[in-house]
């Protein structure tokens, strides 16, 4: 099975990440991980297996040749002890215009492929980071053969006097499927849509 994992990566500028315990709150997480700085690797741990082969797309900001937080992502996923993956790097400018975005959307679906599972973080980022990543997956959701979103992830860093004391990662795959709720209730005959997706976001 083809895994595909997205996150992004933070520029170093802003600041260089640390371990930090990663508590999951809504879901069941099983792996060996106690401390990581990027929330993407123990759901790597977690569902990459031995015959799967696994691509972590890093998406990341450029503004220096070098960034130590895209270095910290290789050391803890090579500290897994796996060797059936690969990263693919995409490195876009420290911008927001459309046509940046829109290059971006393209270089992700361009990582997607069929046959596939897609996991995702949302914990770094632009504040546009997040909208471009739904929008490829649900292109990898209904372009894309054969395919299913498998999580979507954010991790919470909560924080007393300025100082990190706990990462809570969330499962937020719900919010994606929103949309396709949304898409098939307008579809139905139905005289109150409101009140439909009212009751069935309550089931």
């Amino acid at each position: 099975m083809k895994r595909i994992y997205f996150t992004a990566v933070p520029l170093e500028s802003n600041f260089v990440l640390k371990p930090q315990p990663v508590n999951p709150v809504n879901f069941d997480l099983t792996t060996s991980v106690k401390q990581v700085a990027f929330p993407i690797v123990p759901i790597v741990d977690a569902t990459l297996q031995p015959e799967d082969e696994g691509v972590i797309v890093a998406i990341r900001q450029q503004n220096s040749p070098q960034n130590k937080n895209m270095d910290i992502l290789r050391t803890e996923l090579d500290a897994l002890g796996k060797s059936n993956w690969t990263i693919r790097e995409l490195t876009v400018p420290e911008r927001q215009d459309k046509d940046l975005l829109l290059g971006l959307f393209t270089a992700m679906i361009d990582c997607m492929e069929d046959n596939a599972c897609y996991y995702a973080c949302m914990t770094f980022g632009t504040k546009t980071y997040p909208v471009v990543l739904f929008s490829a997956l649900s292109y990898a959701e209904k372009i894309r053969s054969n395919t299913q979103i498998c999580g979507i992830y954010y991790c919470e860093i909560r924080r007393e006097e300025g100082r990190p004391v706990q990462a809570n990662l969330y499962d937020v795959s719900a919010l994606f499927t929103l949309n396709s709720l949304v898409d098939l209730v307008a579809g139905m005959d139905c005289r109150d849509k409101d009140r439909m997706i009212r009751t069935m976001l309550e089931l």
